[in-house]
C-alpha cells in the first residue's frame, strides 16, 4: 500500500534529526565525538539531556548532567550555531527537521 505523499510529508516532519557534537572533556565522557539520533518533531533541549543520560552513560550523566536531568550550568548548549540562553533555556524547542547541537565545556578562571 502506498502512503499517500502529503502523509508521507506529515510523518517525515513529526521525526526529528538531531546531530549532537561532543566537544572537549564531554567527548570523553559521553565516548564518542559525535551522535546522530531521532526525536519527535517539538522535542525540547531538556528531552534531549534526558535522552543522552541513557545513550552516554552514566559517567557523562553526572559531570555533564545535573540531578533534574538539565544539563549542568558549566556545559554550554549550542542550537544550530546559537547558545540556548540566547533562546529558551532548556525549553527551547528542537524544529526545523535537522538540528546540530554542540556540547562545550565552559572553562573559568585565568
Amino acid at each position: 500500500m502506498d502512503i499517500p505523499s502529503d502523509l508521507s510529508v506529515a510523518a517525515e516532519r513529526s521525526i526529528l534529526s538531531v546531530k549532537i557534537v561532543f566537544m572537549g572533556e564531554l567527548q570523553r565522557w559521553a565516548g564518542r565525538r559525535d551522535l546522530e539520533l531521532e526525536l519527535p518533531a517539538g522535542s525540547r533541549i531538556g528531552e534531549l539531556a534526558e535522552k543522552l543520560f541513557s545513550l552516554c552513560g552514566e559517567i557523562f550523566a553526572q559531570r555533564a548532567l545535573t540531578r533534574d536531568g538539565a544539563f549542568q550550568p558549566h556545559v554550554a548548549v549550542f542550537v544550530n550555531g546559537v547558545q540556548i540562553g540566547r533562546l529558551d533555556g532548556s525549553k527551547t524547542v528542537l524544529t526545523g527537521g535537522k538540528v546540530e547541537l554542540m556540547l562545550l565545556p565552559m572553562y573559568e578562571g585565568g
